[in-house]
């Protein structure tokens, strides 16, 4: 799965925000984030991001 990283979003606060996006799509059992995908004309980053999840 990808993700924009929002802005207003310090690294610190990654973790719960990633949690409540995956769990859109069932029950993070394990989760991590595998790169960071930096946009230098936009100024914004994607995470890629790889779970196992329990529907």
């Amino acid at each position: 799965m990808t993700l924009p990283w929002p802005k207003d979003r310090k690294a610190a606060d990654l973790s719960a925000w990633v949690k409540d996006q995956l769990r859109a799509h069932g029950d993070p059992l394990r989760w991590a984030i595998t790169a960071v995908d930096h946009s230098s004309q936009e100024d914004s980053a994607v995470l890629q991001i790889e779970a196992v999840l329990i529907e």
